[in-house]
C-alpha cells in the first residue's frame, strides 16, 4: 500500500523543476530598475502668501513688492509671485508703480518680466501692456508688445516700447494717438 504523501512528494518533485526554471527567466533586471529624468522645473523652495518684501540699498529703501503668492527657488536664484504690485524709489524719495498678473524676477540677473494686465506708472506718464520686462541693473524698461501710453489726458498707442522707470525718454514703434499734442509735450 502507497502512502497518500508520496503520491503528493513525487508530483511535487516533477514541478519543483519547471518553478526553478521559471523563477531562473524571470528574476531578469525588471520594469522596476528604469531610470527617469528628473523635473526639469522641481518644486519651489519656499511658497508663501500675502507676502511683502521691502530691499533695501544700504539705509535707503530701493523697492517694495507686495504679492498674493510667492514661490521661491534658492539655488536659481529665481521668484515667481502673483497678483504683484512693486513701489520703486529714486535718490528723490519719488518713485515708480508696477503691476501686473504675475512676475518672475530673476536675481542672478537683476531683471524682473511682469505678466499680464501690466501697468506701469512714472514721474512722466502710465504705460499698459500684457507684458514688461524691466532691467534693474540699467532701470530700463521694455515693453515688446502693444502697448498704450498715456500722459495727462494724451494717449499713445503703439508697438515695442523702451523707456525709463520714471517714462522719461521714450522710444515706440506703429505710434497712433490720441488727444492735443503740443509740440513741447510731443517730444516726450
Amino acid at each position: 500500500m502507497k502512502k497518500p504523501f508520496s503520491n503528493i512528494w513525487r508530483g511535487s518533485v516533477k514541478l519543483l523543476p519547471i518553478l526553478m526554471l521559471s523563477l531562473l527567466f524571470s528574476c531578469g533586471e525588471g520594469g522596476l530598475d528604469n531610470q527617469t529624468e528628473k523635473m526639469k522645473r522641481g518644486i519651489p523652495d519656499e511658497s508663501s502668501i500675502n507676502v511683502t518684501i521691502t530691499e533695501y540699498d544700504g539705509k535707503k529703501i530701493s523697492y517694495v513688492l507686495k504679492a498674493e503668492r510667492i514661490d521661491r527657488w534658492n539655488e536659481k536664484r529665481v521668484m515667481h509671485a502673483y497678483k504683484v504690485d512693486i513701489t520703486t524709489f529714486d535718490a528723490e524719495g519719488g518713485g515708480s508703480s508696477l503691476k501686473a498678473d504675475s512676475t518672475i524676477v530673476d536675481d542672478a540677473r537683476n531683471m524682473v518680466f511682469a505678466y499680464g494686465n501690466v501697468k506701469l506708472v512714472g514721474k512722466e506718464g502710465s504705460v499698459s501692456s500684457q507684458r514688461l520686462i524691466w532691467d534693474r541693473n540699467t532701470d530700463e524698461v521694455q515693453a515688446p508688445d502693444a502697448v498704450t501710453l498715456t500722459k495727462g489726458n494724451n494717449v499713445l498707442r503703439g508697438r515695442n516700447l523702451r523707456t525709463t522707470l520714471s517714462i522719461y525718454p521714450t522710444e515706440m514703434d506703429n505710434i497712433s494717438a490720441e488727444g492735443f499734442f503740443e509740440e513741447s509735450i510731443f517730444d516726450w
